[in-house]
């Protein structure tokens, strides 16, 4: 089933506990993260960042840019379960990933959408209710994920733009901190010299030590700063003039 839908699109679709394939979706499937995903996983496990990653997540690298990838770590059974199903559902539903969240549904380009699954795997399918695209999308909570996420989006196509594999194994290391492990890129930014040398508003320094969505955007800039923009961060005058003295 390779239909392509816009926003406005309709289709049927209905999951519930009253399907014979309630919770195999969860099953036998490779679960990417986001860094929002992450922030709001460990979150509701009451876990760090860096508890969470390694408990939950494996990290791969790809192929194409060179850079790390997060992924849930499925159960070690036969079916390769994910963690928080159960015969009742998902444990974490309220925080669950987005790509949860978009199912049956799939990006394929920009407001252009395809199903991931048939009616012969997924019974809900066969189901009278009735979504246009954009309803679903609100019901799931997705417009709050992409709000949240739109700058990683951002970021991530402007690294594609470089057409560069990365291969500096510390880069690697500072994205996957900056974007997946914030608890880690807080102390970063507190305790080495990253104040010092960026120039950060008082009120956005007061707020990242608290606010997770700010520091996760922060993180996001400075990512951008090093690989693609050097506008997006602002280095402090001082700075400047000390090298430019040697």
């Amino acid at each position: 089933m390779k239909e392509t839908l816009a926003a406005g699109d309709k289709f049927k679709f209905s999951c519930h506990k009253g399907l014979s394939c309630f919770g195999q979706c969860c099953r036998n499937v490779n679960i990417f993260l986001t860094p929002y995903d992450v922030l709001r996983l460990k979150n509701r496990m009451k876990l760090s960042s860096e508890e969470f990653l390694s408990k939950h997540t494996t990290t791969l690298i790809s192929q194409i840019s060179g850079l790390p990838v997060v992924a849930l770590k499925m159960q070690d059974d036969e079916n390769r379960s994910c963690p928080f199903i159960t015969p009742e559902g998902c444990l974490v539903y309220t925080d669950r990933p987005w790509s949860c969240r978009m199912y049956p549904l799939d990006m394929e380009s920009e407001e252009k959408y395809h199903f991931i699954t048939d009616r012969s795997f997924c019974r809900g399918l066969n189901e009278n209710r009735e979504w246009a695209v954009n309803e679903w999308f609100l019901d799931q909570g997705i417009n709050d994920y992409e709000d949240k996420e739109a700058p990683f989006k951002e970021l991530s196509a402007n690294i594609k733009l470089l057409r560069q594999k990365v291969e500096n194994d510390k880069i690697v290391q500072m994205f996957h901190m900056a974007c997946y492990d914030l608890d880690k890129f807080r102390r970063f930014v507190f305790e080495s010299r990253f104040l010092d040398t960026f120039d950060i508003e008082k009120e956005v320094v007061e707020k990242i030590k608290t606010d997770e969505l700010e520091l996760m955007k922060l993180g996001f800039k400075w990512i951008n700063f090093g690989m693609v923009d050097k506008k997006a961060l602002k280095i402090k005058d001082e700075v400047l003039q000390d090298k430019k003295r040697g």
